[in-house]
């Protein structure tokens, strides 16, 4: 009997020291967005899909047309890699290396096959988005825009 209240109890401490780490990790995990803009001259056309950013892209950005080209969703814990293929054998990496309640720090890595080209960090609130420009594509650029909310 002592044997099995012994097991009991090491079960019940290993159970109750988990469910401190899953409220650990849950607190610092984040829903990022990713979405790969296709940004050039041409015809004055923002993709339908774009619709909540165009105010922003048409006066941070000169180009006259913004077409999507992917979108990624990822739930990511701290210091986790999110990877985005991005077309001519680049990929963006994107870290969040510093979640709180207000701002996620993000590392964002462009790599074009397996070499890093550009490296950058971002300071982001809560719930908000940012577009950054990227590299030359196709007569035009890839722009990624990253959003982000603390789960």
């Amino acid at each position: 009997m002592g044997r099995f209240l012994n097991t009991i109890f090491i079960l019940f401490v290993v159970c109750w020291i988990c469910s401190f780490t899953n409220k650990a990790i849950a607190g610092n995990a984040v829903k990022t967005d990713v979405r790969i803009i296709h940004a050039s001259q041409g015809q004055n056309h923002i993709d339908p899909k774009l619709s909540d950013l165009a105010e922003e892209l048409s006066t941070v950005f000169k180009y006259t047309s913004y077409r999507l080209i992917k979108e990624k969703n990822m739930g990511l814990n701290e210091n986790q890699k999110g990877v985005v293929k991005l077309p001519d054998e680049r990929s963006l990496v994107v870290i969040p290396t510093r979640i709180n309640g207000e701002n996620i720090k993000y590392q964002i890595n462009i790599f074009k096959s397996g070499n890093q080209v550009f490296s950058t960090q971002i300071l982001l609130k809560n719930k908000r988005s940012i577009t950054i420009g990227g590299p030359k594509f196709k007569n035009g650029y890839l722009l990624f825009n990253i959003s982000g909310k603390t789960l």
